[in-house]
């Protein structure tokens, strides 16, 4: 950069987060509901095209979000302030820009912020509408049958008092007992995806092309969360070290590929073309060791729902909460707020159970923008005043990945909104 200004130096954290704890809030942001959804991706690509799209993805997305960190410091830079939320950093790239764009920054700083709420709030639909599925197969089993909807509206109720906290630092105890929950159902339900494992030639290699789309919504939505990746960045004590080779963040993406491939492999060998949207509807529903493996799993993606519905928050109430001290209204309307954003994911959710549409929509829609078109717009238009490096490699680097967002956005929410309609249609009581 040509500006020597150090956003770093001046940026105060009211309580920040360890490198470690940076690490335990990345591995919850990320890991939950997309890693069981992996044997259902991998039998939409096969073998060889998964494990090779998994790895490829991963470093694409990856670099993504580097690019759009070092584009938000360069943004700091320019206007000498020590930190930028995403749609601020849009706006200030558009001001940076061609003079005919400068009209549009504000548009551009809107658009940034409707993108990052509305895809946290597909997510964390998906999140209840895993955790309803799960709790509803177990209390099938012991209570009767019941209504999908009805563990909807008790999961929203349980979550109500946890989504009221209102400090991250506050949220890292509750991410790891969700990360130890977790990896301690991941590694129980292992014992079924090993136990009689069919022969592996039985499996595909390669499926037909046209699948593979539903396959990189999956991957997407369980490989990636820009929204809270930066929520974690602008809360670190030493920001610094996030990004880097050995980064906080390049670790935390290396364990979570790691764990995605594994399930998503010994899950498909297992389950093959049976395998459900979530890996846990496959283990049986009467046994008390599957039913534990349901319980902490749910509980697990359960208690998820705060740390990526803290993002919207952020979004949202992002002028004021940089104050350190903040008036009762404004809590008031904060906590008002939460209420309101709960109550519209757990409507969604009971309209909507479709879990593997809701994730491929997810995935699409967040992907294509937080990890493609806002780089690349934030990065293009912040070097039209310097140069785009020799051969320009920059500027085609930035439309190449342009392209690719508008491509897999436009078809992976299409295919998704179309079994949606079909769903809501189907519980509307529609033929």
């Amino acid at each position: 950069s040509l500006y020597l200004y150090n956003p770093y130096e001046k940026r105060t954290v009211e309580l920040p987060l360890t490198n470690c704890d940076a690490y335990i809030s990345l591995l919850k942001c990320v890991i939950g509901t997309g890693i069981l959804a992996m044997p259902y991706a991998f039998r939409c690509a096969g073998f060889l095209v998964a494990v090779g799209m998994s790895i490829l993805l991963m470093v694409v997305l990856t670099y993504c979000v580097h690019l759009l960190i070092q584009g938000m410091t360069e943004c700091c830079r320019r206007r000498q302030v020590p930190q930028v939320s995403m749609p601020e950093a849009m706006k200030i790239a558009y001001e940076e820009g061609p003079s005919l764009l400068h009209c549009l920054a504000r548009m551009a700083s809107c658009f940034t912020s409707c993108v990052l709420v509305f895809g946290q709030f597909l997510l964390c639909t998906v999140y209840l509408v895993f955790v309803a599925k799960n709790f509803k197969d177990v209390g099938d089993h012991y209570a009767g049958s019941y209504n999908e909807q009805y563990y909807v509206v008790g999961t929203s109720v349980l979550l109500l008092p946890i989504f009221m906290i209102r400090r991250l630092k506050f949220l890292v105890p509750l991410n790891l007992v969700s990360n130890f929950v977790l990896y301690t159902g991941f590694l129980m339900i292992m014992f079924y995806l090993l136990s009689d494992l069919p022969d592996i030639a039985s499996r595909e290699l390669v499926q037909p092309p046209i699948e593979w789309i539903e396959f990189f919504g999956i991957a997407a939505f369980s490989l990636t969360a820009v929204g809270s990746m930066l929520v974690v960045e602008a809360n670190m004590a030493h920001p610094k070290e996030y990004l880097g080779i050995f980064g906080v963040l390049n670790m935390a993406v290396f364990s979570i590929l790691l764990s995605n491939t594994l399930v998503g492999f010994v899950g498909y060998w297992r389950f093959g073309e049976e395998v459900h949207a979530s890996i846990t509807l496959n283990i049986p529903q009467n046994e008390i060791f599957s039913q534990c493996i349901k319980i902490l799993i749910a509980t697990g993606i359960f208690l998820s729902y705060p740390l990526n519905g803290f993002v919207v928050i952020t979004v949202l109430f992002s002028e004021y909460s940089r104050d350190s001290e903040q008036s009762r209204g404004q809590i008031v309307i904060e906590c008002v707020v939460r209420i309101v954003f709960l109550l519209l994911t757990a409507v969604l959710a009971a309209s909507v159970p479709n879990l593997a549409a809701l994730t491929e929509m997810e995935g699409a829609f967040s992907l294509s923008n937080l990890n493609f078109l806002c780089p690349s717009m934030i990065d293009l238009l912040l070097n039209y005043s310097i140069g785009y490096g020799r051969l320009k490699w920059k500027l085609f680097r930035d439309l190449l990945l342009i392209l690719i967002g508008l491509i897999f956005g436009g078809v992976g929410c299409t295919m998704a909104m179309v079994q949606l309609k079909k769903e809501l249609w189907s519980t509307l009581g529609y033929n």
